[in-house]
């Protein structure tokens, strides 16, 4: 091999190496004159090795400046919320010839099999202003849990003995798994149970909940802190409970919520069920639901059991716009003597006018003297127009009669502004309809003088 030859082979062999440590500057883009940061970085991925679930590694990286100004870190991003990055603000300018220890904390907690993860470190170098760190491990599984971390309680009533609970097994070559500790919240002191349970070749134990006869009816939504051993080895383990504490009684919906639909008065909303959680007989005495809704309350038949259906419709006299109530249900239950359940809805007017203002301007163009007036019932109505009038004679109105062959509760009015007016001053157009609870509707029509358009 000639001399030549031997040089070009010899820089194939170092640029490489070298561009793996310093990347090259982006494509494109000269690099900045006078003083600049250098970052190096010697040993960028890190290798863990084997670690157990539940552990918490602390790693570094040294970052190294090699240029000639201070490097200055702007901010780090990890991939996951598994990695914690410490680093102060005193720690963020890195002087030239200088180094900086950048130290994380990797927790693997639920963390399963090989895990790679990364840090985003930005910074002024303008060859690398996006530096990664990365680093990976290998997880060891002690335990697994049957359900993992959230149990749905579903109903229970007080004093009830959950038939659900947790499964903890061990995982792998681990033999067996004891429950040291349960702490149960202040706002929800469950009680528990612990009993053995034998899984394939190891041992493992089941953690069932007592609902104590305290607790008061409502929701379950709560955290409980569980400390086990895995061959002594201790973990801490977060499990959510969710569900419902019942008494005697039990209904759906809990809450009536109307305001997505027309709550016409007279109409009827969907009704609220009531049952007995032991199957046993009780008595609806009565239901009230305030001014608006009028309930109605129906014995079910369920063979010896009881069960009751409580609907609540709209008054016919209830006035337009939202509302709010609530349905009260009075038994004979001791432990329930009322039940209650909110209601929610919004009473429309029972014709709908577009637009709700008549506005008539004398500018001597048509979009300003005329209007087209929509008139829209329910669609399950019939909209028939008996009479119309209006206290000022400067109006002038008919009925569209090709709305009268489009939609049975769809009906259109054209008004017109006659003669010359010179103030302003308000008008009332009345419209007399076949609607029951609507037979009279009113329009407010506002009259303006306005300047001549010229021809």
């Amino acid at each position: 091999m000639n001399r030549i030859a031997f040089q070009i082979a010899i820089l194939g062999f170092l640029v490489p190496f070298a561009s793996a440590q310093v990347p090259p500057p982006p494509s494109g883009k000269p690099s900045p004159a006078g003083p600049i940061p250098q970052l190096f970085v010697p040993v960028r991925l890190k290798d863990l090795g084997a670690i157990l679930d539940g552990d918490k590694v602390n790693i570094s990286w040294t970052i190294e400046n090699h240029g000639n100004a201070p490097l200055v870190i702007d901010r780090t991003v990890s991939t996951c919320g598994c990695t914690i990055v410490q680093l102060s603000d005193s720690d963020k300018t890195v002087p030239a010839g200088g180094s900086l220890e950048l130290k994380a904390t990797f927790d693997s907690t639920g963390r399963r099999d090989t895990q790679n993860k990364a840090i985003t470190v930005f910074n002024n170098d303008p060859v690398e202003p996006e530096l990664k760190l990365q680093f990976k491990a290998d997880i060891e599984s002690l335990v697994e849990m049957d359900p993992d971390g959230l149990v749905n309680l579903r109903q229970v009533r007080r004093g009830d003995h959950v038939l659900k609970g947790v499964d903890f097994i061990p995982s792998g070559s681990r033999k067996s798994v004891t429950v040291v500790k349960v702490q149960p919240p202040d706002d929800f002191p469950i009680q528990y149970e612990i009993e053995p349970l034998a899984k394939n070749t190891g041992t493992g134990q089941r953690l069932r909940f007592v609902i104590p006869d305290t607790v008061a009816l409502g929701t379950i939504n709560t955290m409980l802190k569980v400390t086990i051993s895995i061959d002594g080895i201790e973990r801490e383990k977060d499990i959510a409970l969710r569900g419902e504490v019942v008494g005697e009684l039990v209904w759906t919906p809990k809450l009536i919520d109307a305001t997505r639909q027309l709550s016409l008065p007279g109409k009827k909303l969907a009704p609220v069920i009531l049952s007995s959680t032991r199957f046993a007989p009780f008595k609806v005495e009565r239901a009230d639901a305030g001014p608006m809704l009028e309930p109605s309350v129906e014995k079910l038949k369920k063979g010896g059991a009881s069960e009751y259906s409580v609907t609540v419709a709209i008054r016919p006299d209830a006035p337009t716009g939202p509302f709010a109530a609530t349905l009260r249900i009075f038994t004979d239950v001791p432990d329930q003597p009322v039940v209650e359940i909110p209601v929610f809805g919004i009473v429309p007017p029972m014709i709908e006018i577009e637009p709700a203002v008549i506005l008539l301007r004398d500018d001597g163009t048509p979009a300003g003297r005329r209007r087209h007036v929509k008139l829209q019932a329910p669609t399950t109505m019939e909209l028939n127009i008996k009479g119309i009038t209006c206290d000022d004679a400067a109006v002038k109105f008919a009925l569209d009669p090709a709305s009268l062959t489009l939609y049975r509760h769809l009906r259109y009015l054209d008004v017109e502004l006659t003669g010359v007016v010179k103030d302003v001053r308000k008008a009332k157009l009345t419209v007399t309809t076949t609607l029951q609870g609507a037979e009279q509707v009113e329009i407010p029509v506002v009259i303006q003088a306005g300047p001549k358009a010229e021809n």
